[in-house]
């Protein structure tokens, strides 16, 4: 296993802007701007209210980086945690299906705001963010489902050390400091399923940021680490509970970084949906039969989900209370896309959950897991899930859906992303914007895509926080 280190320093170290693929570098800069575009909607969550209010005193002479909303500048680590709690607070950002982690929420966190202090160039930021994604992909898919099965929170415990391959390739470490940055954010990787529902959920992906700084920052200056992290009682075994060597030393002689990326084999998963992905296919099926059939919530007796062994792994939450609840709750999410006809950014309040007609029926969504062993990521995908909703007076329709709106087999258009853009921009606001607010983030919107041509990531960064100055006085505080 010695050289597996020696794999990942050699590809941050010599990677080459050039050898990105067009469908890669597309890939990579929608994914950014839809992750800015989930933290604009989030930044008015109560999580990321009250880490602002600890983490937010600004630092003097506009030093530091930026909050994206209002561009308040503050440490860099800190800017990283809070734009990445945003980021994630409201469940919205996309997921890598391999390796079950949210890979754009800490890795655009921690890259921004790294990458705006340090005067980096949009192509030196699609760089980094597909050095952070090859990192973060590999190591997950040699522990594959049984990382995510111990408890663990992929994206925090994976997003670090991505985080800090990404901005080890920004700072331009040498070699043997690269070695040092992911050796210590192997150590600083956290995050458990156990808080999913709650605010510390998306602290998980601000922390995961913050700790890629920190690991980067401490390597700068010499901060030394075991560079056999990955070896015999290392981050493997510590992450999955059991790991057998012969097995490990096999698959990790087969890994290759660079080449064909993990998003251009297996697809990057673009959420409609602002909950939990494991939700998005059943939950689409409702939508789809509930329109095919005119049925409302008052014509049902029973509705039946099927997932594959393993699909309800991070649903916890059977009788949700909360917004946070409801997206992570099954039947939450099969009755109000009954009750509504449609699954938006507004169906995650309280309030919503929290109807008397959603809570009165929360008994009418039996969940049930397909025969046979827990599959892993891979296999969850490649398996349907089945709908069958019955009626009161006995009629059953049913669905399978193979495929998630936004997955790679059913891609967004570029009109859906912003129109998922102004929708997140629409959230944020108390009011409808004015013309010229939607004009000025049409604008910004356009920019980002193309982000390849500014020469200081930091100009685009300052467009945003203008956007959230002249909405200011419409955020609800």
């Amino acid at each position: 296993m010695s050289d597996f280190m020696n794999k990942i320093s050699d590809y941050i170290t010599n990677f080459e802007y050039e050898s990105i693929s067009e469908k890669m570098f597309q890939l990579s800069k929608m994914a950014i701007i839809d992750t800015v575009g989930s933290a604009i909607a989030g930044f008015n969550e109560p999580a990321v209210l009250k880490v602002e209010t600890v983490f937010s005193k600004s630092i003097k002479d506009g030093e530091g980086a930026s909050v994206w909303r209002g561009g308040n500048k503050v440490r860099l680590e800190h800017a990283a945690l809070i734009n990445g709690v945003a980021t994630h607070a409201l469940d919205y950002d996309d997921v890598a299906p391999s390796i079950l982690a949210h890979p754009s929420a800490p890795l655009t966190a921690v890259i921004l705001p790294f990458a705006e202090e340090y005067g980096k160039s949009g192509k030196e930021v699609i760089a980094a963010f597909v050095i952070g994604t090859e990192v973060m992909t590999k190591i997950g898919k040699l522990m594959g489902f049984r990382h995510y099965d111990q408890g663990w929170h992929a994206t925090s415990t994976l997003g670090a050390i991505g985080g800090a391959a990404a901005c080890a390739y920004l700072a331009e470490l040498s070699e043997e400091k690269t070695k040092n940055a992911i050796a210590i954010s192997a150590s600083m990787s956290s995050g458990l399923q156990k808080n999913f529902g709650t605010m510390t959920k998306p602290l998980h992906v601000g922390l995961a940021a913050q700790n890629s700084v920190q690991a980067v920052l401490l390597a700068i200056e010499g901060f030394e680490a075991n560079h056999k992290i990955f070896e015999e009682r290392g981050f493997f075994q510590a992450f999955t509970g059991e790991m057998h060597d012969e097995t490990l030393n096999q698959k990790i002689k087969e890994v290759k970084f660079g080449g064909l990326h993990d998003f251009e084999e297996n697809g990057l998963s673009v959420k409609k949906f602002a909950c939990c992905y494991f939700m998005h296919r059943f939950t689409a099926g409702v939508l789809e039969l509930r329109n095919e059939n005119s049925l409302t919530i008052d014509d049902v007796e029973e509705i039946q989900i099927t997932v594959p062994p393993g699909g309800y792994t991070a649903l916890i939450h059977s009788n949700p209370q909360t917004g946070l609840q409801g997206k992570f709750s099954a039947e939450y999410a099969c009755l109000a896309a009954l009750e509504d006809g449609v699954i938006q950014l507004q169906t995650f309040t309280d309030e919503e959950v929290q109807r008397t007609v959603i809570q009165q029926n929360l008994h009418r969504v039996i969940r049930k897991e397909g025969k046979g062993k827990m599959v892993d990521a891979r296999e969850l995908e490649n398996l349907p899930v089945h709908v069958r909703i019955t009626t009161r007076q006995g009629k059953s329709v049913e669905k399978e859906i193979f495929h998630a709106p936004g997955s790679k087999e059913k891609p967004m258009t570029i009109e859906e992303y912003k129109d998922k853009w102004h929708d997140c921009l629409n959230y944020s606001a108390s009011e409808p914007l004015s013309t010229e607010q939607k004009r000025f983030s049409e604008y910004l919107f356009e920019q980002a895509v193309n982000l390849e041509e500014f020469a200081d990531i930091g100009a685009w960064i300052i467009g945003l926080s203008q956007l959230f100055e002249q909405i200011e006085e419409k955020i609800s505080l």
